[in-house]
């Protein structure tokens, strides 16, 4: 294997790591702050750090004004509507439902391909990904199984974590026929624009301001490690590997958010829970098992 094929590995399993943690540290900073305030810094710290080289990257690319209106228009999808909805579901729901309703986006990205894209797949690829999609809904609606006495608070997160997901989604499949736009550019543009749609939150209730110090660090965490480092190692590892190998690590996310959400958190993994994520796992496990075609 060669240095940038390692190096590449490692840059996706650093992006999977943060990513992974990211709804424990979310869910524990929401207990002190608000979605739209945590958002709000979270855009404007990730801005500052990345504006002079995204000038810098401008400057050198020269995007068309048809670009400008794409990197808007991805940017918006990309960021402030996925992050806002994933910010309010786990606001919620518990991190561990969060962290496997995400990890199915690759999931739908499949099916999106298959559906708008016009992309091939082998009926046992079909196979899992229906197997994959039924255990989806089991964990969205497994609250009602479960003896919760807020369930309905639970189905509603769980649900606005999958509709962020979905946005997301549709991001990934636009951005595929969009594929001479600069990565860098659109990752660092979507957190102005994401600012940028805040702004207008802000102002008109300025309690959005208020930065309670308790959750300084996560704002902190989410607007360096998962917003610039993350972003950009995952970046840097599509640069190098497969789009469909940099994909299964996507599914190592869980495994990072588990034991801290259970640990710091206090969250409990139920039986619905384990069946949902069995059902997922049985159903990515077949359609990556491809074969020789």
């Amino acid at each position: 294997m060669s240095k940038s094929r390692r190096l590449a590995y490692l840059a996706i399993i650093i992006s999977a790591f943060i990513w992974g943690i990211a709804p424990p540290i979310i869910k524990y900073t929401l207990r002190f702050i608000s979605p739209i305030s945590f958002l709000f810094y979270r855009f404007l710290i990730a801005s500052l750090i990345v504006a002079i080289p995204t000038i810098l990257r401008i400057k050198k690319i020269k995007p068309t004004k048809k670009d400008w209106l794409s990197y808007l228009f991805l940017g918006f999808l990309c960021t402030p509507l996925n992050l806002l909805l994933l910010f309010l579901g786990i606001n919620k729901t518990s991190a561990i439902d969060a962290s496997l309703i995400s990890i199915t986006a690759p999931i739908f990205i499949a099916i999106g391909g298959v559906v708008f894209l016009k992309e091939c797949v082998t009926k046992k690829e079909l196979l899992g990904l229906g197997i994959a999609v039924i255990g989806t809904f089991f964990t969205i609606f497994q609250p009602l199984l479960e003896s919760r006495s807020n369930f309905s608070a639970n189905i509603e997160g769980n649900f606005l974590v999958f509709l962020g997901t979905l946005v997301w989604v549709c991001f990934i499949l636009l951005a595929k026929k969009y594929r001479h736009l600069d990565p860098f550019i659109l990752s660092s543009f979507s957190f102005m624009v994401g600012l940028v749609c805040l702004i207008p939150f802000v102002s008109l209730n300025t309690k959005y301001l208020i930065l309670n110090t308790n959750a300084l660090y996560g704002v902190l965490f989410m607007a360096f490690f998962s917003s610039v480092v993350a972003y950009f190692a995952h970046l840097y590892g599509l640069s190098k590997i497969e789009a469909s190998e940099a994909e299964v690590f996507t599914y190592l996310q869980p495994i990072f958010a588990v034991p801290i959400a259970s640990v710091f958190l206090g969250e409990k993994i139920s039986a619905p829970f384990l069946l949902g994520a069995a059902l997922i796992g049985i159903g990515v496990f077949i359609s990556k098992s491809r074969g020789r075609r």
